[in-house]
C-alpha cells in the first residue's frame, strides 16, 4: 500500500525518489498522539496504524541527526501546517461563545409598578448583546467546513485489492502445489513397483547358472518353446 499524508491539504505520496519521509502516528503514546491530531486541525479524525504524516510537517530539530534526519524524536510534535480561511472561521463557528459566558435562564422578582419600564429595558440590552449567529446550512452546498480529504476511505480501497491480489497469487499456488504432489505420488508409486521386480528377479536367480529366469504365460511359452537359440559367434 502507498503512503500518503494525512494533513489537511497535502498531497505527498511515498516515492523512492522524493527525500520525503512518512512517520506513523505514536498510538501507543497517546498524550504525543493527542498533540499531532490537535495540530493537525482536522475535525472527526481518528489516525489509525495506516495512517501517516510526511517529514514536510516537522521542523529540523523534530528529528535525530545521528539518522540522518529520517527518524524523529520521541517528543516531536508536527507544526508545518497550511490552513484555509475558510477552516479556521469553521472553528471559530464551533464555540461562539467563551466557556466564562453564562446567561441567566430566569429573570429576578421585580415590584409590580416597575414591570414595563423593566421589560423595555430587558429587550435593549438583548438586542444590543446577542447578535444572531450566521447559520452553517446558508454556506454555499460546494464548500465544504473542514475541506477534509477522507484519507481513510482510500486506503481502504488499497488495502481490500491488495487483499485481492494475494488471495488469487495463493490460490494459483495451491494448484501448483496439488500438482507436485500428484507427480510425486506417480513417481512413489512407479519406485515401489521397480523394487519389487528387483526383489523378484534377486529371489528366483539359478546360482548355478548364474542367470535369472522368468515367469511366462503358457500361450507365450508354447509359441517361443520350438524356437532354437541363435549361437554366438
Amino acid at each position: 500500500m502507498v503512503q500518503s499524508c494525512s494533513a489537511y491539504g497535502c498531497k505527498n505520496r511515498y516515492h523512492k525518489d522524493k527525500n520525503i519521509s512518512f512517520h506513523k502516528f505514536p498510538l501507543a503514546r497517546p498524550d504525543v498522539c493527542g498533540k499531532w491530531v490537535a495540530a493537525m486541525r482536522r475535525n472527526n479524525f481518528k489516525p489509525t496504524r495506516y495512517s501517516n504524516i510526511c517529514s514536510q510537517h516537522f521542523t529540523k530539530d523534530c528529528f535525530k541527526p545521528e539518522c540522518n534526519n529520517r527518524v524523529l524524536k520521541e517528543n516531536a510534535v508536527p507544526s508545518l501546517f497550511c490552513f484555509s480561511k475558510l477552516q479556521i472561521k469553521a472553528e471559530s463557528l464551533a464555540d461562539p461563545f467563551p466557556p466564562e459566558m453564562d446567561f441567566p435562564l430566569t429573570l429576578p422578582s421585580l415590584p409590580l409598578s416597575d414591570t414595563e419600564e423593566t421589560q423595555q429595558e430587558i429587550q435593549t440590552e438583548t438586542h444590543h448583546t446577542v447578535d444572531p449567529l450566521p447559520l452553517v446550512e446558508n454556506l454555499p452546498h460546494s464548500m465544504s467546513i473542514s475541506c477534509d480529504h477522507n484519507y481513510t476511505v482510500e486506503d481502504t480501497v488499497q488495502q481490500k485489492k491488495r487483499i485481492e491480489q494475494l488471495e488469487e497469487q495463493l490460490d494459483k499456488l495451491r494448484k501448483k502445489l496439488k500438482t507436485v504432489q500428484q507427480k510425486c505420488r506417480r513417481q512413489e508409486r512407479q519406485l515401489k513397483r521397480f523394487k519389487a521386480i528387483g526383489e523378484f528377479q534377486r529371489v528366483n536367480r539359478d546360482p548355478a547358472l548364474g542367470e535369472g529366469y522368468v515367469i511366462l504365460p503358457k500361450q507365450l511359452y508354447d509359441a517361443l518353446k520350438g524356437i532354437e537359440p541363435v549361437e554366438g559367434p
